[in-house]
């Protein structure tokens, strides 16, 4: 890779574009050389309508950071239970001054687009750089990704959504 990368917003619009192109409505856009490097850094691009199962990540140094670029975006978070906790849930919105957040492992959370979405991501992956294996663990109270009860659990999710308050006093 380039020691020095810069990203613009037609970067942003081909990524959308191409997620837009694909059945999980997603596309990514990775900064790092490759899986082995401990910090993932990347930016992902959500299409509204994309489903991403709840889940967390299991390592002790894997938090994950979010800071929006484009369009709203809804993070929600959930006990070991699958209860939705509201006040642990947040709406991403360059409107609404709340562009960016951290979530530390062993949180079950989810992504929902309200609105075409572009995020910089950023994930610690300290032992041994990138495993698919250990990367994540699914919620085992959620349906999978391209199920079809995934498609009724998404219209859950985005009515659970709505009741984050868009704006943190």
């Amino acid at each position: 890779m380039q020691s020095v990368q810069t990203f613009d917003t037609t970067l942003l619009d081909d990524l959308l574009a191409r997620a837009h192109q694909v059945p999980r409505l997603r596309a990514i856009h990775c900064f790092h050389d490759g899986d082995w490097e401990h910090c993932h850094r990347m930016l992902n691009a959500l299409a509204v309508g994309t489903y991403v199962c709840p889940h967390r990540h299991g390592d002790q140094h894997q938090t994950e950071a979010f800071l929006l670029l484009r369009g709203k975006l809804a993070i929600l978070v959930f006990d070991d239970a699958g209860n939705f906790d509201l006040s642990r849930s947040h709406v991403l919105s360059l409107s609404n001054g709340d562009i960016g957040l951290q979530i530390k492992p062993g949180i079950y959370h989810t992504l929902i687009a309200l609105e075409d979405s572009v995020i910089y991501e950023v994930k610690g992956h300290p032992t041994g750089g990138f495993v698919m294996e250990r990367d994540k663990d699914f919620a085992p109270w959620a349906p999978a990704e391209g199920s079809e009860a995934a498609k009724s659990y998404l219209h859950k999710l985005e009515s659970l959504a709505s009741q984050i308050p868009t704006a943190r006093s």
